[in-house]
């Protein structure tokens, strides 16, 4: 199956303009205030131990949260509230006091998802929000109808929620026509993700558009893996092949699965391809909306990694085996802006259960 090329727009992440933060600088649009010196000096956190803080730090924050971030061994709290930073301090995360004008992030992403649902537009690659900043990014791809089109996308919006981006290339789903594959259909090459369960039995997730319209699948020897096939909705990229029973194992190249605990921003996670291999990168937006070829896909995870044809269904994982997501497609420069779809929406859409050992 070709590959899907989205067309990049990446509204302006909508993570809030970062600011600095306990001695910690990041990009701001004024100079934000600093936090109190009684709240400095907080012990480094490794990856892990910050994707544990990330659900304490979220809930106590709630409407005053403005992004958070993973920074140098600190969890990054931004936080329109400076009475808010020696909570977060309290919980082990490093707060950002915001003193520019507050900005509704979220309000600007709604009204460019409403814009583009009937139809994502050429030229317009993805858009999400940059919790350092948070702001949209919106990700258009480079050429002579770059400017026009974050023109008319933006008409309207808070100038001050919304940063435009130009990207070489668009992105694409990632199933390729070629033999020696992961898993094949007998047509279209993708990858093996992470082993689910339902009361029925076993199954092996990979991408949606993979899964669609085909049901007996084969491994790189050609050997039948399964001859059934489930697909969530066009809006959700996750399918998933029905296997025998204990023949789909709870690993990826080897690291176990232990749990399912989102990342934050930040974070290194790897994609392990039938073509690319191994690829890690850094998260770099949360509920992203990327145009693949037209079709608007929201909810997806941007990481810094390449990925290439066949790599379709890919898993992402972390280092101490945090299932992130399954491949979609990629884009931008070399395809080394990446999308996933987040292995609980996945799960969820399909009605599975993420396998663990």
């Amino acid at each position: 199956m070709p590959l899907r090329r989205p067309r990049r727009l990446l509204l302006a992440a909508l993570a809030g303009a970062a600011a600095i933060g306990i001695g910690t600088a990041v990009p701001s649009f004024a100079s934000p205030e600093p936090a109190p010196e009684s709240i400095t000096g907080l012990p480094s956190l490794t990856e892990s131990a910050a994707t544990e803080l990330l659900p304490a730090v979220t809930e106590a924050a709630g409407a005053a949260l403005a992004g958070v971030w993973f920074e140098d061994g600190k969890l990054m709290a931004g936080t329109w509230d400076p009475a808010l930073a020696p909570v977060l301090s309290g919980l082990g995360a490093t707060p950002v006091v915001r003193d520019e004008p507050r900005r509704d992030p979220i309000t600007t992403l709604q009204a460019l998802t409403t814009r583009t649902a009937p139809a994502m537009p050429a030229g317009l690659a993805s858009y999400g929000v940059d919790p350092r900043t948070a702001q949209v990014v919106l990700d258009v791809v480079e050429g002579p109808e770059a400017d026009a089109l974050a023109h008319d996308l933006t008409a309207g919006l808070d100038p001050a929620a919304v940063r435009v981006e130009r990207v070489a290339a668009a992105p694409q789903r990632q199933a390729a026509v070629a033999g020696g594959d992961t898993i094949s259909d007998g047509s279209r090459r993708c990858t093996a993700g992470f082993a689910a369960s339902d009361s029925a039995g076993d199954w092996m997730l990979t991408a949606g558009h993979c899964t669609r319209g085909s049901s007996t699948w084969y491994d790189a020897s050609q050997a039948t893996i399964g001859t059934d096939a489930m697909s969530a909705g066009e809006g959700i990229d996750v399918g998933a092949v029905a296997v025998e029973p204990g023949t789909a194992s709870p690993t990826v190249s080897g690291t176990r699965v232990t749990g399912s605990s989102a990342a934050p921003v930040g974070s290194s996670v790897c994609l392990y391809g039938s073509t690319s291999g191994r690829s890690c990168g850094t998260v770099q937006r949360t509920d992203v909306t990327v145009n693949f070829e037209g079709q608007q896909q929201s909810g997806l995870t941007a990481v810094g990694a390449c990925a290439q044809e066949g790599d379709s269904g890919a898993p992402y994982i972390t280092a101490d085996g945090q299932a992130q997501g399954v491949h979609t497609g990629a884009g931008g420069s070399d395809n080394c802006t990446s999308y996933f779809t987040p292995i609980r929406t996945a799960t969820n859409a399909l009605g599975l259960t993420l396998a663990t050992g």
